[in-house]
């Protein structure tokens, strides 16, 4: 949901918000334009077909006509029935019937044969045998003669007829007497005025000529039976123009039937030629989605380096800033407003830093003055304490024991005021809280004891001073309670084996009476800062937080068997500042 918010997001829907609808306005008047080419086109082959068509209406009609009255006009064809077969009169009225044929066949150019069928006699009397028709062809025409059904089906109109494998239109005229008369005509024939009109250029696809199952009769130029399989259920069906796919190429069809016979006239115009002239603006309405998509790249790229890097440049550096890093600059820009926004950022987060800086500074000399402040109250507190412990060592005679004691206090605080501000090795900071331990010992010789466990490859180590009094000094106040049991107080230093990079790991333990829930709760919430009554804890949290930051860890809780823990993980680290 977010880049839905973003400038780039938002420029993109107005870029497609103005660039979609042009595209599709572009794509319809392309489309609208091959539309009225093919509605013109259309038109035109409509006329053609329709000349064609009425033109070869024209030449059956008058064959028919010519059938009608030789059938029952002329008198030689009226009488052949009148004579027996094999007679003179019937031999010179068949001579007489052929003559008059063959000199009408003149009259029909068309007409590839004339006949006469005397079905009593079964008698095939036909023209003289042309180019076109040989005597094969006489011999299968007399055999579909024979046959009355055959007979009845070229009286209605004209119909196809294959003779010796080739394609004729036949039709057939019944007289009173029982006596045929028809005519063969070539489909190729009737073609040729098509033929002729295409050879001068004026076609630009293919006409063909079918009849009502879509057997393909004749074509021109010529074609395959395949070709024109799907043109009979193609057909227009009243509408002036279909387009199919003929051989995987659109195809504009255009159709006219003849009222004379089944045969339709289709004509067949490969768009690819149809739209030749509309090739180039197709091309150019095709690329135009391709050319917005390269443009709106283009503009978004532009954009991205004029308007939507500086701001993201901006934003980015808005978050280094508030995640700390105040090294971090804008880069230089160039456009004029965002090179005055760069300088002024720039500008701002330099005082920024200047400013937290002092801050810091400020800080920094405030929470020494309140590490001293603290120690100081430490110091006069334990001083107190120890000097009543040699008061009553003397008072009751142990002088060697008082001797010891106050050559404790005195490694004390003289490693407490060299150290105020310090940082020690590991084995002087054990040492002192060893001192430390052995002066609260002789307070309580009875009651108290202590181990300190240190590995010997760490007392080289650096640390904060005065880091384990406070927490130790806490268990003796808190924990330790006058009993049988021994109070015992647990000093431990090992590297920790969860940094990597090296650290110490410190455990002071004891066998009290542990930390309270209420007291976990609070040192867990690090509220002890601003308590009285912890205010060593306190002190001992704020120079961890000084010295090492996020890096060192402080932990409180209890042992299973009873008894407070405290873990403090620090840096390893072998230097002195």
């Amino acid at each position: 949901m977010k880049h839905r918010r973003s400038l780039g997001f938002k420029l993109s829907v107005v870029f497609a918000a103005a660039a979609v609808p042009l595209l599709l306005f572009l794509i319809y008047i392309n489309r609208y334009a091959m539309d009225v080419v093919r509605t013109q086109v259309a038109e035109s082959q409509q006329s053609l077909l329709s000349m064609h068509a009425n033109d070869m209406d024209a030449k059956l009609t008058q064959v028919n006509h010519y059938l009608l009255g030789s059938a029952f006009q002329h008198a030689g064809i009226t009488s052949l029935m009148l004579n027996e077969q094999g007679s003179d009169e019937y031999t010179l009225t068949k001579i007489q019937v052929l003559n008059q044929m063959n000199k009408d066949m003149a009259n029909y150019k068309n007409v590839a044969m004339l006949f006469v069928y005397a079905t009593q006699n079964e008698d095939l009397m036909t023209t003289e045998p042309g180019i076109n028709v040989s005597k094969t062809i006489r011999e299968e025409l007399a055999e579909v003669m024979r046959s009355s059904e055959n007979r009845a089906v070229f009286l209605q109109s004209w119909q196809v007829v294959e003779l010796r494998d080739s394609l004729w239109l036949m039709r057939l005229e019944q007289n009173d007497f029982n006596v045929y008369t028809g005519a063969l005509i070539s489909a190729s024939s009737l073609m040729e005025p098509i033929q002729n009109v295409m050879a001068e250029g004026e076609g630009m696809g293919q006409v063909l000529l079918l009849n009502e199952t879509g057997q393909l009769l004749h074509s021109v130029p010529p074609a395959s039976q395949e070709a024109a399989k799907g043109l009979h259920l193609a057909k227009v069906s009243g509408k002036l123009y279909d387009t199919i796919l003929v051989e995987g190429d659109k195809t504009l069809v255009v159709e006219k039937g003849s009222i004379q016979s089944d045969m339709r006239l289709v004509a067949l115009l490969p768009e690819s030629r149809l739209l030749q002239r509309l090739v180039t603006f197709q091309t150019v309405i095709n690329l135009m989605p391709f050319a917005a998509a390269i443009l709106l790249l283009l503009l978004l790229v532009i954009l991205r380096r004029v308007v939507l890097k500086p701001i993201v440049q901006l934003v980015r550096g808005m978050r280094k800033i508030k995640d700390g890093d105040l090294a971090y600059r804008l880069e230089h820009s160039a456009t004029m407003e965002f090179e005055w926004i760069t300088g002024n950022f720039n500008e701002m987060v330099s005082e920024i830093k200047d400013l937290k800086i002092n801050v810091y500074e400020e800080q920094l000399r405030l929470s020494k003055a309140e590490i001293r402040q603290l120690q100081l109250q430490i110091h006069p507190h334990f001083l107190l304490n120890s000097l009543n412990v040699v008061f009553h060592l003397i008072q009751s005679g142990e002088i060697k024991l008082a001797q010891r004691m106050i050559r404790y206090i005195m490694d004390y605080f003289r490693f407490v005021t060299r150290s105020a501000v310090a940082i020690v090795r590991l084995e002087d900071e054990i040492q002192h809280i060893v001192t430390y331990l052995e002066i609260q010992k002789m307070r309580f010789p009875q009651f108290l004891d202590f181990e300190v466990v240190v590995d010997d490859k760490l007392k080289e180590a650096s640390l904060p001073a005065v880091l384990f009094q406070p927490f130790v000094e806490n268990a003796i106040i808190h924990g330790f309670r006058i009993r049988r049991q021994r109070f015992i107080i647990q000093i431990s230093v090992e590297s920790d084996p969860d940094q990597p990079d090296g650290g110490l790991m410190i455990r002071i333990m004891d066998n009290g009476t542990g930390f309270e829930g209420d007291q976990l709760r609070a040192f867990a919430n690090a509220s002890f800062k601003h308590d009285q009554e912890h205010l060593g804890i306190g002190n001992v949290y704020e120079r961890l937080r000084m010295h090492y930051g996020a890096r060192a860890t402080l932990l409180f809780g209890n042992k299973p068997e009873g008894g407070a823990e405290v873990t403090m993980r620090i840096p390893l680290q072998f230097h002195i500042d």
